[in-house]
């Protein structure tokens, strides 16, 4: 079966590029994994996330003061020569400018050639799979991502793992 690999990139890596994140603030990297391309939860992940774009952009244009760390996952089509057919990278410093959408990569993807972690990319809302920012040190959206944390055996999470779980937010 084909696979989508899914670039998990962990919240506190997911900084917007012009507020650069708290000294005393610890970024993780990012965790690949690997999901079955018809994975039912994870296509109605980015269902939802489609439906709910337009509270993301609101929130990215007109941000709450405690709010921040907006990114979109994307889905890229991967090198033939790679045996997967798409990467999911989360991009940061989301702008609209001259009637596109700008994102950076947050990591150096794995099977698209040519392509760094800070290059900037256009790309298309209308495939973004999730999206997610922060409001007072709670996650909102990032719903693939609890999804996959929550797919760890609680026995095999780590204790980072544990307090990201922790951090979601329900609520739009």
């Amino acid at each position: 079966m084909s696979c989508i690999l899914l670039c998990v990139f962990f919240l506190l890596a997911c900084c917007k590029q012009s507020a650069p994140p708290a000294p005393d603030r610890q970024i993780s990297e990012p965790q690949i994994i690997q999901t079955e391309q018809f994975d039912g939860e994870i296509l109605q992940i980015a269902e939802d996330a489609q439906r709910t774009l337009p509270i993301f952009f609101r929130h990215l244009t007109r941000p709450d003061p405690k709010e921040d760390r907006f990114c979109v996952k994307y889905p890229f089509r991967a090198d033939d020569q790679s045996g997967i057919v798409m990467e999911q990278i989360w991009l940061t410093g989301i702008h609209f400018r001259d009637g596109e959408y700008y994102g950076i990569l947050s990591v150096t993807p794995m099977y698209l050639s040519g392509m760094k972690k800070g290059d900037t990319v256009v790309f298309n809302a209308d495939s973004i799979t999730d999206w997610m920012y922060v409001r007072n040190e709670k996650i909102v959206g990032g719903r693939s991502i609890k999804y996959l944390l929550e797919k760890i055996p609680e026995n095999e999470r780590s204790e980072e793992q544990r307090t990201m779980l922790e951090m979601f937010e329900e609520k739009y």
